[in-house]
C-alpha cells in the first residue's frame, strides 16, 4: 500500500476544516496541518475525534504573512513532520499540499488510483524566466516581513523605489547563482525524493529566498527546474494539468467557486479544487463533500 500525507496550512474556517480532513481520512493517508499563530480562535481538541483511519498530526504554530518567506518557511516545516512521522515507511509516495480552502475533486480512490502510477512532480510551472519573477529574489523586498504589507499601499510603494534604488547601485541577490527562477503555483503535489531534497536544501533555499516577494510561487519549480528534478516535472504546457489543481486566475485572484460551478468542477479532469470559501458561498462546499462521500459509498 503506497501512503500518501496531506499537508494543510490554514488561518480559518475550522469547521470547513473539519470536513476536508474528513474527506481525507483514509487508512493510506495521514494528514499533518499547520494553524496560523494569528489565528486566535483555534482549538485542537475540537479535532481529537476528526479522523477514524489517518494519523492527524497539528505542527508547531507559526505567524504566516502574506507574499513572506514565512510561508515556505511553514511548508518546509510540514515536509519535515511528515517525513520524520513515516520514517519506519520509508517516506510517502506523494505529499499534497493544500490550504484551508482547497477541497478534493475526486474520492481518495481515484486520487490514489491516479497518483500511485506515477513517480512525477505535479509542481504547475511555466518552464521560463520572466523578468517579473526574477526581480522578485534578484533584490530585497524587506518590508514583506511586516503584517501590514498586503493591505498597505504607502509600503508597496516603498517597496518598488527600495527595487529601483537597488538596480541603480546594482544590487544583484542571484548574481553568483547558476540558475534561473522559474515560476508557478503555490499549491503541489511531490513524491518523497523531492521532498528529501528541499529538506536537504533548506539552508540554500532560505538564503536564497527570504526577503522576496511570493517565493512559495518560485521555489519549488526553481529547485526542480535547476536539478535532476527537471526530467520529473509532470506537463510544463498547462499549470492545471500541470499541479492537478482547478485554480481560475481569469476570473479572480484566484476566483472563489460558487454553485453554479459544480458540475464545472465535478466533471474536469483534475484532482483538487482552489478557492473554496464558505463565507462567499457554502453551497458548492456542500454539494462537493455530498457528491464525494456518495460516489465513496458506491466505489
Amino acid at each position: 500500500m503506497k501512503k500518501h500525507a496531506y499537508l494543510i496550512m490554514a488561518y480559518n474556517n475550522f469547521d470547513f476544516l473539519k470536513r476536508l480532513i474528513n474527506l481525507l481520512d483514509d487508512e493510506r493517508n495521514d494528514i499533518y496541518v499547520h494553524i496560523d499563530k494569528k489565528s486566535l480562535n483555534f482549538n485542537e481538541s475540537e479535532f481529537k475525534n476528526a479522523t477514524k483511519y489517518s494519523k492527524l498530526t497539528f505542527i508547531g504554530r507559526k505567524q504566516v504573512l502574506w507574499a513572506d518567506y514565512s510561508e515556505f518557511d511553514v511548508e518546509l516545516d510540514l515536509m519535515q513532520a511528515a517525513r520524520e512521522g513515516q520514517k519506519k515507511g520509508g517516506g510517502y509516495h506523494y505529499y499534497h499540499l493544500l490550504s484551508g480552502m482547497d477541497l478534493p475533486l475526486k474520492t481518495q480512490d481515484e486520487i490514489h488510483n491516479f497518483f500511485d502510477s506515477k513517480d512525477e512532480e505535479f509542481i504547475g510551472i511555466v518552464p521560463k524566466e520572466f523578468w517579473y519573477s526574477v526581480r522578485r529574489v534578484k533584490f530585497y523586498h524587506p518590508f514583506t516581513s511586516l503584517k501590514s504589507f498586503r493591505k498597505h499601499k504607502t509600503l508597496k510603494i516603498c517597496d518598488r523605489l527600495l527595487e529601483y534604488l537597488q538596480r541603480l547601485v546594482r544590487i544583484n541577490r542571484i548574481r553568483d547563482l547558476d540558475i534561473k527562477i522559474i515560476d508557478g503555483w503555490q499549491w503541489v503535489s511531490i513524491t518523497d525524493n523531492f521532498v528529501k531534497y528541499l529538506l536537504e536544501n533548506r539552508s540554500f533555499i532560505e538564503k536564497t529566498f527570504s526577503k522576496t516577494i511570493a517565493c512559495t510561487e518560485l521555489v519549488m519549480q526553481t529547485m526542480a527546474y535547476n536539478s535532476e528534478f527537471r526530467k520529473k516535472i509532470y506537463c510544463m504546457d498547462d499549470l492545471k494539468e500541470g499541479s492537478q489543481r482547478y485554480i481560475d486566475w481569469g476570473r479572480g485572484k484566484p476566483y472563489v467557486f460558487r454553485e453554479s460551478d459544480f458540475e464545472d468542477l465535478i466533471n474536469s479532469p483534475y484532482m483538487f479544487a482552489r478557492k473554496i470559501d464558505v463565507n462567499t458561498d457554502n453551497r458548492i462546499a456542500e454539494k462537493i463533500i455530498s457528491f464525494l462521500n456518495k460516489k465513496a459509498k458506491n466505489e
